[in-house]
């Protein structure tokens, strides 16, 4: 069995649009957050925003969706975007052995304005970065090595290079025609396993680009934006400094 090729990151980090990125390339089957039905939907969920209005289905308790990746890797490629917030909690030995781990990260100044403009009363620990720090320093001892991680803005600012490098970080080849692509709203809402307005930007987007045209706060306009900004800050600090770069040429 192949491992998973995996892609760990906080929300609204542009995962989504990498993602399609991986799934353009056509030499995988992309799963899109599959534990996020398992934290929000199952018997066994751990987050209870729908408590009072979903009924917990069975269908998607950690255990079967785990089951079913491991599954469905045993025949396809597997490439898998996910937030460690949503499964950290169950991740072991065999979890921590299936996948090819690799990290996402956004500056929390960015990211946390898109989140709160989607999601106004979202949790510090929703967020996620807490998680996703815990879990890279968990890979980097279980593997005794430095995942590979990138930063939404070389993403954005230098894709091309950023990508490659990726690439030959995890062994595959770079294939530059997945890194454009046509807006196709129904084909990339297909994608979502929650209510499309999370992939809005990315259905009529064409590629790695930074947007400016919001409307978004600023972190320090709001005394709750800047708690949960110096929360999240520390943590991208720290996995900022294991991101990919090109060589210094001497």
């Amino acid at each position: 069995m192949q491992k998973v090729l995996a892609l760990w990151a906080v929300p609204r980090s542009r995962s989504s649009a990498f993602t399609w990125m991986m799934k353009n390339r056509g030499d995988f089957v992309v799963l899109l957050e599959p534990f996020g039905k398992s934290a929000y939907y199952s018997e066994d969920r751990i987050i209870h925003r729908y408590t009072n209005i979903i009924e917990p289905n069975p269908e998607y308790n950690y255990e079967l969706v785990l089951k079913k990746i491991i599954s469905k890797s045993k025949k396809e490629r597997l490439f898998v975007k996910d937030f460690p917030y949503y499964f950290v909690h169950i991740v072991d030995r065999t979890f921590l052995s299936l996948f090819q781990h690799t990290f996402l990260i956004r500056d929390p100044a960015e990211m946390l304005p898109s989140y709160i403009n989607k999601m106004p009363d979202v949790t510090f620990e929703e967020i996620g970065y807490e998680q996703l720090y815990q879990f890279f320093e968990r890979v980097a001892s279980f593997t005794g090595e430095i995942p590979p991680l990138i930063d939404a803005d070389d993403l954005v600012n230098h894709p091309t290079s950023t990508v490659r490098l990726y690439c030959e970080k995890v062994g595959i080849p770079f294939m530059p025609e997945a890194l454009s692509w046509e807006p196709e709203t129904d084909k990339i809402q297909e994608l979502s396993w929650t209510e499309g307005h999370w992939l809005d930007t990315l259905s009529v987007s064409r590629g790695f680009q930074k947007k400016t045209n919001h409307n978004y706060l600023n972190v320090n306009d709001s005394d709750r934006l800047k708690s949960l900004y110096d929360l999240c800050l520390p943590y991208y600090q720290k996995l900022y400094a294991y991101r990919l770069k090109e060589p210094t040429k001497k």
